[in-house]
Order: C-alpha cells, then structure tokens, then sequence
C-alpha cells in the first residue's frame, strides 16, 4: 500500500513540474562588428648596447661605460639628451649575452626624434620600436554603437527570412576592446570591436 501512495504521488508531482514549466521562447543570436581606428599618440626606443660585438669592432673600446660615452657622444650630435634615456641592465642581462651591456629606453611623443635616433648606426648598437594606439572614450562609445547596429541589421535579416518578429533584447556580451596598447612596427591588421547580442523572436 505504501508503494501505491509512493508511485501516485510522484506521478501528481510530475504532471504538476510539467504544467508549471514554461515553453523557452524562440530567440537568435547574432555578431556585431565595427573596425577600429586607433591614433598613434606616443613612441618607444629600446636601444640595447652589446659588448660583445663592440670587442671584435673597435678593440680600443674596453668597458660598457666608455661604450656608453661613444653613443651618448652621437646622440649629442643629432640633438638627443642623454637623460631623455631610462637604463635597463636588468632586461639586458635577461637576453643571456657573454659580454657586457645594458639596454637604453626612450619615450617620447615625437616622431621626428624617433626617425632622428634611427640614423645612429654603430657596431654593436641595435634598436626596436613601438608605437602607442589609442582610441578616446568618445571614439569607444562610437564602435559600441556601430557594432550594436550591425548586430541589430544581421538580426533583422534573420528575423526576415524566418518570417519572425525581431523583439526584446535578451543578452549583449561585450568583446572588450583596449583602449591603449603598444604595437611593433609591423601593426598593419584589421582590428575589430565585437559585440554578441540575442533577441526574442516573435
């Protein structure tokens, strides 16, 4: 008897879950895109100055300090400050060279001294660049909008050829963008901001 009442209410159970749970109504999911443009708003040198080479080159050069003098010297010439310069001994010596040496760094807003510095050429003397891309928060608000809208037209395409009414909002999830970052010369890709939205159909 007790397995009786058992199954019964289970049974009363069951069918009330499956009259109380609501239908999933019909949705779609779609991708919003807008390119970024960024401005180039600041720039970076890393000069590193390698013993090693120096040694076989210019013998009469025997220590990293009178290395140092020789390109600071040249940078006078072309009308650099040497104390423009912040030192890096530490990232030098993370490279695993042999010999001596240290890495210089210069930040600067212009472009003019970055092509100026470029000039410098001597044995044991090698240079990278970066270059600082930005977009202002005003430019953000503008790909977050022209993302949604293209994310609004592809819903509204498949709502049309489903024969669907394209109705509330139900999720965005933003792909964020950053608003700053360094890039090596070679940045010549297509970025893009990303947005993913779902909408009822109904």
């Amino acid at each position: 008897m007790k397995k009786i009442c058992f199954v019964i209410l289970l049974l009363v159970s069951c069918i009330g879950q499956g009259q109380t749970k609501e239908i999933a109504p019909n949705t779609v999911s779609v991708t919003g895109r807008a390119i970024v443009k960024r401005t180039i708003t600041r720039y970076k040198a890393k000069v590193s100055l390698n013993m090693e080479q120096v040694y076989y080159s210019d013998p009469q050069c025997t220590s990293l300090e009178t290395f140092k003098a020789k390109y600071f010297a040249k940078l006078d010439e072309k009308g650099i400050d040497s104390l423009e310069f912040k030192e890096n001994k530490m990232e030098f010596l993370a490279y695993g060279y042999q010999r001596d040496g240290t890495v210089l760094e210069l930040e600067t807003t212009s472009l003019d001294k970055i092509k100026t510095l470029s000039q410098i050429k001597m044995p044991g003397i090698s240079t990278t660049y970066q270059f600082k891309a930005e977009i202002t928060e005003a430019d953000y608000e503008k790909l977050l909008k022209e993302a949604f809208d293209n994310a609004h037209t592809n819903a509204s395409k498949i709502g049309k050829v489903s024969n669907k009414k394209l109705g509330a909002i139900v999720s965005i999830v933003d792909n964020t963008v950053n608003q700053s970052i360094w890039n090596s010369h070679n940045y010549n890709y297509e970025e893009y901001a990303t947005i993913y939205v779902t909408y009822r159909l109904d």
